[in-house]
């Protein structure tokens, strides 16, 4: 007999083992970017910096009427009651049943029970669970407030997309006007004799090749402003309207430290929740492993009279209280363990790669800026330049002092330098948007940080 009480007993204490310790990530971090940025400013509102209202109230209409951030929002609220789901296992359950069967010879029996039963957490695998769905819950939250900022910047770089196909409609349409007017001189001059038959099939090429181009940039433009229709949950028709426009702005983004991202950036974050998540799925997994402690209570009777089944005399009480403990589970708990154990290393590396991610977002972003800034710069001069040089190409042509090849090539050089500082611009947009993505920079003063209350790396 001590034998066999012994053998469950040290089965019992043998589920009730450490769990295995773990190390926590800790990358090392330099105190600065490599780019010579400003640090002690603080982010500002990347959406106000871009000077842009029309941008403003097309990301408010997005933030309300887009499909996939709805869809989030859902799934945000599911997260939500998840957690209310768990923590209802951490309290009693009170249940009536009302019952009626038929014996032999036609015998009707009612019952009556009012049962309670309570699941005590006394190894603290409940509360695990409840972490791990709260937890959980952060995570969609992080995810929703990431997708929130994913969309903003998403809007905001294909509405400036869209002002640069605009800019460069407007300029091919305006060239397209320039080599008509160039081709009815040099057909008045094939006339009278003093232009060859070559230049004039040139001129006639060189029209054609840019009515085509702005055929083409038509239908850019028409596919672009079908995306942001998409992105604003409207029928994507292609009337959305807006002014060719692409502000320069030069105020630098301050640029704080690598640290900060890891309290700046949703993605982060979510990832860094999502380890947490793991480790008190962890902590449930090798809890489950320990034995189970319920009590019971329950009063109730049968009667084959209705009226006399609530009758004191036909009720009676009963209390108890259960230990389960598997003896025998063929390595099942061991395994769910093992594979939490897993779990949670594989995100650790995940938060790392993360991390690490964006890190080279931010660098690239800053050296980007420079270059930029830089080309820019260096095209305008380069824009003033090739419209200089085309004029007097074609002013030397009438005088008969240059060939039309030199006219096309002049013609050609101020077409790359003009349409290069329009798409340099967008660039300089774009980059700025990205830099204030990297940082984790939010674009509107009063979006909620849902994850502020919750442990951050």
């Amino acid at each position: 007999m001590r034998f066999y009480l012994f053998v469950p007993l040290l089965m019992l204490l043998s589920a009730c083992s450490a769990p295995p310790e773990l190390e926590s990530p800790s990358p090392t971090l330099p105190d600065a970017w490599q780019a010579d940025t400003p640090a002690d400013d603080p982010v500002p509102p990347w959406l106000t910096t871009l000077q842009d209202d029309t941008l403003a109230a097309l990301v408010a209409e997005a933030l309300v009427a887009n499909p996939a951030l709805a869809a989030a929002r859902q799934q945000l609220r599911a997260a939500e009651q998840r957690v209310r789901l768990v923590g209802a296992d951490r309290y009693p359950q009170l249940s009536l049943e009302l019952g009626s069967r038929r014996q032999e010879e036609s015998v009707r029996m009612d019952s009556l029970e009012l049962s309670l039963g309570w699941t005590l957490d006394v190894w603290g695998k409940l509360a695990a669970d409840q972490r791990e769905a709260e937890l959980n819950r952060a995570v969609a939250a992080a995810a929703h407030t990431e997708q929130r900022e994913a969309l903003a910047a998403q809007l905001a770089q294909n509405w400036f997309a869209l002002q640069e196909a605009r800019l460069l409609l407007e300029l091919y349409r305006q060239r397209r006007d320039n080599l008509q007017q160039n081709l009815e001189i040099i057909e008045s001059g094939y006339r009278q004799g003093l232009n060859e038959a070559l230049d004039l099939y040139l001129a006639r090429n060189n029209l054609h090749a840019e009515a085509a181009r702005v055929a083409q940039q038509q239908q850019t433009l028409s596919e672009l402003q079908r995306e942001l229709e998409r992105l604003l949950g409207r029928y994507p028709s292609a009337t959305l309207t807006s002014s060719a426009r692409l502000p320069l702005i030069e105020t630098p983004v301050p640029a704080g430290q690598p640290s900060d991202l890891l309290s700046r950036r949703p993605d982060l974050q979510q990832q860094w929740l999502t380890l947490l998540a793991t480790d008190a799925a962890l902590a449930a997994a090798h809890r489950a492993r320990f034995p189970t402690l319920r009590l019971n209570a329950a009063q109730g009777g049968s009667s084959d009279s209705l009226s006399d089944l609530l009758s004191s005399g036909n009720l009676a009480w009963s209390l108890g209280a259960s230990l389960v403990q598997d003896l025998f589970d063929a390595g099942r708990k061991a395994a769910l363990q093992e594979q939490a154990l897993a779990s949670r290393r594989e995100q650790e590396q995940r938060w790392l790669e993360a991390l690490f991610q964006s890190l080279t977002e931010v660098e690239n972003a800053l050296s980007a800026r420079h270059s930029l800034t830089t080309r820019h710069a260096l095209y305008l001069r380069a824009e003033e330049n090739a419209l200089n040089a085309e004029r007097l190409a074609f002013e030397q042509y009438r005088n008969g002092l240059e060939s039309y090849t030199t006219v096309l090539e002049a013609q050609r050089r101020a077409l790359d330098a003009q349409t290069s500082v329009i798409s340099l611009r967008r660039q300089l947009l774009d980059n700025r948007i990205k830099l204030h993505r990297a940082l984790g920079g939010r674009f509107q003063a009063d979006t909620p940080d849902q994850t502020e209350a919750l442990d951050t790396p």
